[in-house]
């Protein structure tokens, strides 16, 4: 990632940055619908290095709990198990993106603790989400720094997070057009074509 290189940029003279591509036989044509359920269907998926993410949302999940449905996908810790409505277990990585999109999702959340090595991660949260169609918020981070349509919550306080939220429940139509605007940009960006496999090939090749 660009941040990534900046940080190690002292350490060599020829450091090249590849953006995250997704597989295009796992991640186009994937289906999910909308309003579902009676409440909105508000939701997460990662694994458990992200449990310092999560705990980010500690106050908003619990605040919220009459109000929306919660889906956890991959990890939910013990503290905020009683407020969630579905709990999705981890998968294989061929049945994932699948599965993701089976969630049905009317908005999806990428929290990130705000500090240099989730700075250098990349954006591929927003590309999965944005492959299924969700709307989505995320923290203000470099990682998920671009043109990617999303809502960003600057400093992660729990305000901060309701207030997001509830803007995008206020107005679920423009939430979902947000969605459809996320998913156009990364099929037409981040899905791995010939274009882009030429690209990784330029950036491993000596010049």
């Amino acid at each position: 990632t660009e941040p990534l290189a900046d940080a190690l940029s002292s350490m060599h003279s020829d450091i090249r940055v590849v953006p995250n591509m997704l597989a295009a036989s796992l991640w186009t044509g994937l289906r999910s619908e909308r309003q579902t359920s009676a409440r909105p269907r508000v939701g997460w998926a990662g694994g458990t290095s992200h449990r310092g993410d999560l705990e980010l949302l500690l106050e908003v999940v619990r605040t919220l709990a009459d109000e929306v449905d919660w889906v956890f996908f991959g990890m939910c810790p013990e503290m905020l198990q009683p407020y969630v409505k579905e709990f999705h277990p981890a998968i294989s990585f061929g049945d994932y993106p699948r599965k993701l999109a089976s969630l049905n999702l009317d908005l999806a959340l990428a929290p990130l603790e705000q500090n240099l090595f989730n700075d250098c991660k990349s954006n591929l949260r927003l590309l999965e989400y944005g492959a299924c169609g969700f709307p989505v918020i995320c923290t203000d981070t470099k990682a998920y720094a671009g043109y990617l349509p999303c809502t960003r919550v600057a400093d992660n306080t729990t305000a901060q997070w309701l207030e997001a939220i509830r803007m995008h429940l206020d107005d679920p139509a423009a939430s979902y057009r947000q969605g459809d605007a996320l998913r156009e940009a990364v099929l037409s960006d981040y899905v791995l074509t010939e274009h882009h496999l030429q690209h990784w090939a330029n950036a491993w090749l000596a010049d």
